[in-house]
């Protein structure tokens, strides 16, 4: 269901809210969006297109290791992701088109999505290549620490670990997560588009697999 202003106030108010775990202490710093008056309930008979969620990790602080990684996952689901895929760093700021590409003549057929590595455009340019892989101890630690997040961005910080079991895991991380659409054009194209009616997370972020 959307809801649609009838001419009242809109205000949005920067809220920072930490969240208290044992385990996964978390820092959001989300932007919320308040409406002053009713609102009208606008219903569509079409069914809304399938969603995914989408998990963008940075680890923070390190400076080996400065490759973002994109996670899309069925949502709700104890299933491995359906894509892990480390990218050059790029701005998500404004408008942002990411573009994943590779080469038919050496595919191996199959599902797009399980395509080992892609040429990634940022806006049109290239930024470099994408590489996709097995989730990591460290991967696997950090989105179940988010797990309970449906749409936000903040700092993960690690738990705390003494030098003997001090690893990967040890790593601070950004992160930004939500809902994307997922929109399957041909067995060769397929692209997923942010959904933030609230404008939470700032960006309008888009990523588009090609095969050709």
């Amino acid at each position: 269901m959307l809801y649609q202003d009838s001419g009242e106030i809109r205000k949005e108010v920067s809220v920072l809210c930490l969240i208290r775990c044992e385990k996964y202490p978390i820092f959001l710093l989300i932007r919320c969006c308040s409406h002053v008056g009713p609102v009208i309930p606008l219903l569509f008979s079409r069914e809304s297109p399938p969603t995914v969620v989408g998990t963008i990790l940075c680890p923070w602080g390190s400076v080996e290791d400065n490759r973002l990684r994109l996670c899309l996952q069925k949502p709700l689901s104890p299933d491995p992701p359906l894509l892990l895929i480390d990218l050059p760093s790029c701005d998500l700021e404004g408008v942002c088109r990411i573009t994943f590409e590779c080469s038919a003549e050496h595919s191996r057929g199959g599902s797009l999505l399980d395509e080992p590595s892609w040429m990634v455009r940022c806006n049109g340019s290239k930024t470099g290549y994408g590489r996709r892989r097995a989730a990591t101890k460290a991967d696997m630690w950090a989105l179940e620490a988010v797990r309970p997040v449906s749409t936000g961005a903040g700092l993960l910080l690690p738990p705390k670990l003494d030098s003997a079991t001090a690893g990967p895991s040890a790593c601070a991380f950004m992160y930004m997560r939500g809902s994307f659409e997922r929109v399957i054009g041909s067995p060769d194209s397929e692209s997923y588009h942010l959904v933030d009616p609230t404008s939470c997370l700032g960006p309008e972020i888009s990523f588009f697999f090609l095969r050709g």
